[in-house]
């Protein structure tokens, strides 16, 4: 029978610090522009919080060295699955170029709706509502 670890309470409220400030980094970094490497900074930061929270709070650290293993194989295949996956998405249209941006934001179908504003009342093409001298409309 293998004894079990108590991690003493200054180590999870040091942990939990740094989760606090980590998360506080994740917003902050949420209103600045670093291009395609967004999504590398916000999953570096989660992955480092994740990892955090299974070492200390899930005991990883501490447990049988197995469990800590898979723990890591788990995160390099997840990794690799997201790389495979930008890949396909960065360089599909090389392959296929019909298909490069396949969602067209503004169809030619919306052209063919009547203009209306949020309560249905026609608009003209400039977004000036056409009953603004009506007294009724309210």
């Amino acid at each position: 029978m293998s004894e079990h670890h108590i991690t003493p309470l200054k180590t999870y409220l040091v942990i939990a610090g740094a989760l606090f400030c980590l998360t506080a980094v994740t917003v902050w970094v949420s209103y600045f522009d670093f291009g395609s490497f967004n999504i590398i900074i916000a999953m570096g930061v989660a992955t480092f919080k994740a990892t955090l929270v299974a070492l200390f709070f899930m005991h990883l650290l501490w447990d049988d060295k197995k469990n800590l293993t898979m723990f890591i194989m788990s995160l390099m295949f997840l990794g690799i699955f997201i790389t495979v996956t930008l890949l396909d998405t960065g360089f599909r249209g090389g392959v296929n170029p019909e298909v490069e941006y396949p969602i067209n934001k503004r169809a030619a179908f919306y052209d063919s709706l009547p203009l209306t504003d949020t309560h249905g009342n026609p608009v003209d093409e400039h977004g000036i509502d056409s009953h603004e001298g009506d007294e009724d409309h309210h």
